[in-house]
Protein backbone atom coordinates (compact mmCIF):
# COMPACT_ATOMS: atom_id res chain seq x y z
CA UNK A 1 0.00 0.00 0.00
CA UNK A 2 1.38 3.40 -0.92
CA UNK A 3 2.16 6.07 1.64
CA UNK A 4 -0.44 8.43 0.18
CA UNK A 5 -3.14 5.78 0.62
CA UNK A 6 -2.16 5.26 4.27
CA UNK A 7 -2.26 9.02 4.91
CA UNK A 8 -5.67 9.26 3.23
CA UNK A 9 -7.11 6.40 5.31
CA UNK A 10 -5.80 7.88 8.56
CA UNK A 11 -7.19 11.31 7.63
CA UNK A 12 -10.60 9.78 6.99
CA UNK A 13 -10.48 8.00 10.37
CA UNK A 14 -9.73 11.30 12.11
CA UNK A 15 -12.58 13.04 10.29
CA UNK A 16 -14.99 10.23 11.17
CA UNK A 17 -13.99 10.54 14.83
CA UNK A 18 -14.67 14.29 14.66
CA UNK A 19 -18.11 13.70 13.15
CA UNK A 20 -18.95 11.21 15.92
CA UNK A 21 -17.94 13.82 18.52
CA UNK A 22 -20.03 16.53 16.80
CA UNK A 23 -23.13 14.33 16.42
CA UNK A 24 -26.01 16.01 18.28
CA UNK A 25 -27.82 12.65 18.68
CA UNK A 26 -24.93 11.19 20.71
CA UNK A 27 -25.18 13.40 23.80
CA UNK A 28 -25.57 12.16 27.36
CA UNK A 29 -28.43 14.42 28.42
CA UNK A 30 -27.97 13.69 32.13
CA UNK A 31 -24.39 14.95 32.17
CA UNK A 32 -24.50 17.16 29.06
CA UNK A 33 -21.42 15.66 27.39
CA UNK A 34 -20.94 14.44 23.85
CA UNK A 35 -19.46 11.15 22.68
CA UNK A 36 -15.75 10.87 23.38
CA UNK A 37 -13.66 9.14 20.72
CA UNK A 38 -10.48 7.68 22.18
CA UNK A 39 -9.46 5.53 19.22
CA UNK A 40 -9.21 6.23 15.51
CA UNK A 41 -10.28 2.61 14.87
CA UNK A 42 -13.68 3.17 16.49
CA UNK A 43 -15.72 2.82 13.28
CA UNK A 44 -13.97 -0.41 12.36
CA UNK A 45 -14.74 -1.87 15.79
CA UNK A 46 -18.38 -0.72 15.70
CA UNK A 47 -18.87 -2.59 12.45
CA UNK A 48 -17.97 -5.87 14.19
CA UNK A 49 -20.87 -5.79 16.70
CA UNK A 50 -23.08 -8.85 16.13
CA UNK A 51 -25.25 -8.98 19.26
CA UNK A 52 -26.66 -6.43 21.67
CA UNK A 53 -27.74 -8.01 24.95
CA UNK A 54 -30.75 -6.56 26.73
CA UNK A 55 -32.88 -7.41 29.73
CA UNK A 56 -36.50 -8.56 29.52
CA UNK A 57 -37.84 -5.01 29.17
CA UNK A 58 -35.76 -4.47 26.04
CA UNK A 59 -33.51 -1.81 27.51
CA UNK A 60 -29.86 -2.17 28.30
CA UNK A 61 -29.20 -2.89 31.95
CA UNK A 62 -27.58 -0.10 33.92
CA UNK A 63 -25.36 -1.30 36.75
CA UNK A 64 -25.94 1.39 39.36
CA UNK A 65 -25.28 0.93 43.05
CA UNK A 66 -26.41 3.43 45.67
CA UNK A 67 -25.18 3.54 49.26
CA UNK A 68 -28.11 2.96 51.65
CA UNK A 69 -26.87 1.98 55.08
CA UNK A 70 -23.87 0.46 56.82
CA UNK A 71 -23.12 -0.27 60.41
CA UNK A 72 -19.71 -0.90 61.92
CA UNK A 73 -19.67 -1.84 65.58
CA UNK A 74 -21.89 0.64 67.42
CA UNK A 75 -21.92 3.20 64.60
CA UNK A 76 -24.53 3.38 61.85
CA UNK A 77 -24.02 5.28 58.58
CA UNK A 78 -26.79 6.21 56.13
CA UNK A 79 -30.56 6.36 56.48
Amino acid sequence: MSISMIITIETVKILQAAFIRWDKDMIDEDRGITAIVQSSNLNEELGQVDYVLSDKTGTLTQNFMQFKKMSIGNYSYGT
